[in-house]
This record gives C-alpha cells, sequence and structure tokens, in this order.
C-alpha cells in the first residue's frame, strides 16, 4: 500500500463532508457538500461528469478544511463469509482486508461481469442480475451458501440494506453501482494517494488526522430521519420516504429546511430545488444534512463496527438513530417534528418498494 507524502501531516479536524449519490451511469452522479465552518448544505457544480479523480481533485481544491470525508452512496466492504472464501483460493493471494481485496479484484478483468443464472455462481463471479419470476433471489442466495457465503454483511441486514453483489433486478440495488466504484478505486491503491478508506486503514479520527481525504460508506435511508426528525437519537427510528414522488420529496425538503436543528445552529440549506427535482440529489443533499447535523449534535458519525475491520465496514450515520425501533413513513401531508410520526406496519410495507 503506497499513500500520499501528506500522510504524515498533522491534521486538526475533519471539517468538509461530501455526500457523493453514485450511479454506474456517470451523467447520474451528483455532489453535495456540508461545510461545517460555514454550517451550509449546498450543490457542487461540474461542467462534466463526475469520475472518482474529478471527485477527488475537487474535495482536494473546493475547502479549506483540514480534512474531508467522501461518502458514497455505494457499499466499501464484503460479506466477512465472502472474504474468507476469497482469502482461502491462492490465486487471490490472501487480500488482508477490504483494500486489498479491490487491489487483487483489479487484475481480474471477468469479476466485475454478472450473471443471470444462480447455477452460475462464483466466488470469482459474484454480481449478477435476479432474473425475473418469482425465487429468483432466493437461488442466488441458496447458490452462495453452498459455498458457505452469505450474500449479506451483518450492517445491510441491521440497516436494510441490499447486497452488494445484485446489480439489478430489484428496486434499490447497488451491485453496479458499486462495480463502477471499485473498479476506479482499483487502479489508484498502488499509487501515491492523499486518501484512506474507513475503516480497514484506520479509524475515522485517526484516518482524518493522516490524510487529507477519507473515503466512507453512507446510505441515505439511514440519513432520513437525522435530516427530518427533531426527536432525540434513542428515539429516532429508520424513517422510510417514497422519494420517487415528487411531491414527497417537496415535503420532506421543506421539513427539512424548517426542522429545528437547522433553525437552532443556523444552518443554511441551498440547491434544494434541484433535490426537489430528483431522487439523485435529494439522496444527496439528505444524506450531506444528515451528516451535517450528527457534527454539530456531537453525534458519533456511525455505530462500532459490528466485526473486526478487514472486510465488512460501517455505515455513517447509523449512530444517529435508533435501528431497534420499527421503521416509520414520512408522512408528506403532517406537520409532525418526529415526535409522532405517520407508520403503520401496513403502511411501511406498503411503500418499502418506494423507499431507497
Amino acid at each position: 500500500m503506497k499513500l500520499s507524502k501528506q500522510e504524515g501531516k498533522p491534521k486538526l479536524a475533519r471539517g468538509a463532508i461530501f455526500a457523493v449519490d453514485w450511479a454506474k451511469e456517470s451523467r447520474k452522479r451528483t455532489v453535495y457538500l456540508a461545510d461545517l465552518s460555514s454550517r451550509v448544505v449546498k450543490k457542487i457544480f461540474l461542467d462534466k461528469p463526475w469520475t472518482l479523480a474529478r471527485v477527488l481533485d475537487m474535495a482536494a481544491t473546493t475547502t479549506t478544511a483540514d480534512s474531508a470525508i467522501i461518502a458514497f452512496d455505494v457499499p466499501l466492504g464484503l460479506p466477512q463469509s465472502f472474504f474468507d472464501a476469497v482469502s482461502a483460493i491462492p490465486s487471490w493471494r490472501s487480500p488482508s482486508n477490504f483494500v486489498d481485496f479491490l487491489n487483487r479484484a483489479c487484475e481480474r478483468t471477468s469479476f466485475y461481469a454478472g450473471t443471470t443464472d444462480a447455477s452460475q455462481w462464483t466466488i470469482d463471479h459474484p454480481f449478477f442480475s435476479v432474473p425475473p419470476g418469482n425465487g429468483g433471489l432466493k437461488r442466488y442466495i441458496d447458490a452462495a451458501a453452498k459455498q458457505a457465503v452469505d450474500l449479506y454483511r451483518d450492517i445491510d441486514r441491521l440497516t436494510g440494506a441490499k447486497s452488494v453483489f445484485i446489480k439489478s433486478g430489484v428496486p434499490g440495488s447497488v451491485g453496479s453501482a458499486a462495480c463502477a466504484l471499485w473498479q476506479e478505486i482499483g487502479p489508484l491503491l498502488n499509487r501515491d494517494r492523499m486518501f484512506r478508506i474507513w475503516p480497514f486503514e484506520g479509524a475515522l479520527q485517526v484516518a482524518c488526522t493522516s490524510a487529507p481525504i477519507v473515503l466512507a460508506e453512507m446510505y441515505p435511508r439511514s440519513a432520513y430521519a437525522t435530516a427530518l426528525l427533531d426527536a432525540e437519537p434513542e428515539f429516532r427510528p429508520t424513517l422510510i420516504v417514497a422519494k420517487t414522488k415528487r411531491n414527497v420529496r417537496c415535503a420532506a425538503i421543506e421539513r427539512l429546511r424548517a426542522a429545528g436543528w437547522v433553525r437552532d445552529h443556523g444552518v443554511t440549506i441551498e440547491n434544494w430545488e434541484d433535490a426537489e427535482a430528483n431522487e439523485d440529489d435529494f439522496d444527496a443533499l439528505m444524506t450531506a444534512a444528515a451528516l451535517l447535523r450528527c457534527e454539530l449534535d456531537r453525534i458519533p458519525l456511525h455505530r462500532p463496527c459490528i466485526r473486526p475491520n478487514c472486510a465488512e465496514g460501517g455505515i455513517l450515520g447509523t449512530a444517529s438513530l435508533n435501528l431497534d425501533l420499527p421503521a416509520r413513513t414520512f408522512n408528506p401531508h403532517s406537520h409532525s417534528n418526529g415526535r409522532s410520526m405517520s407508520g403503520s406496519r401496513s403502511e411501511v410495507t406498503r411503500n418499502a418498494a418506494e423507499a431507497c
């Protein structure tokens, strides 16, 4: 592993958080900044499609913060059982952690190719599109289980996230975006670089003081409640938002701009019209706002990692809500501050398919 010469330069504190809504297609990617010093959430504009290199350059040049976190809505981690299976294959040369794994994976041109037939699932070809019809996903889960692999990380189950290996075929799949980002990260790992990847290259505070930029994972669904509900973290459930509906996005943005924490901390929300207009901007703005709130309220940015930090990783924003509470549904017609929120179990089920 080669790190930039700037690695040893002391840093005071993180001062900027970039929330990146990533996608396989570069034209669908968007970036929002939460600036801690000015307490502003705003969109970062670029006259060309976003790539990882452009995001890194932007973070290095558009903020005077001592360190920056770039949070992607893409898994940065693997199920421990899959990592163990990879480590047992001699040709993978026993990667030491997820970052080392990415370095190995970029040497394999076919690793990221997907399948549509569960009988073709292997450790060397783990990505897939769920075929139409009943039981398509279960067949892949069973195929992986036969090779002692669980397709889900612990944090995926805790937050209700999809498996990193699902490229398409179910709502909210993240595999295609993960493949796109991982393939851009891999070639940079053996060069001098100014970034670390959390949590595999150090605890967050350590990483932020030893490198100018830290890459991390976010999950918008875990951010909605923090951005929109005034309740204290222990009483703040996961919030389901039907973000595909413009009227719901507009109501959520209105709720955010009027939130007590935004008023009390003197936060300015810019470019909110773009977030009303499309889902990608909505997720990036909401996540940037939620992570800014965590910093201003002095709430840890993440839960303790469930396993040792070699494979599974973690998700920023998960310490600011109670994942043990039943999920609630955002009601665009309610003016609740979050202590009494719409959300019968039937409403949650009915709206879940429309949510992140």
